[in-house]
């Protein structure tokens, strides 16, 4: 079994199978932009989620005062307040917090 999510308003841990660990998306919020003032909508980048994983394909959008990352294959390991950080070939795009 695997922590799949920690609701700390109810003070629940949620368990479930290795599989469940895999996610298509992820939220981004107090984004840091670098190379652009802000991210067009629909954008693409290669997002990733800690300092040594190998970064992931994804399409960027705005949603609810955050940043959506929709990865082209699902990712492992997403963890809510760790850093995110989007790039365009060598060049960082972006970062923020991942809210999950």
């Amino acid at each position: 079994m695997f922590v799949i999510q920690i609701i700390p308003e109810s003070n629940t841990v949620v368990l479930g199978d290795e599989v469940e660990l895999e996610k298509t998306h992820m939220f981004v919020s107090k984004i840091n932009y670098i190379k652009y003032d802000t991210i067009n909508e629909g954008q693409n980048a290669f997002s990733k989620i800690r300092y040594k994983s190998t970064a992931v394909s994804s399409t960027l959008y705005h949603e609810n005062g955050a940043i959506k990352s929709v990865f082209d294959q699902p990712v492992k390991g997403i963890a809510p307040g760790q850093s995110a950080v989007f790039y365009e070939g060598d060049d960082v795009v972006a970062g923020g917090i991942i809210l999950f």
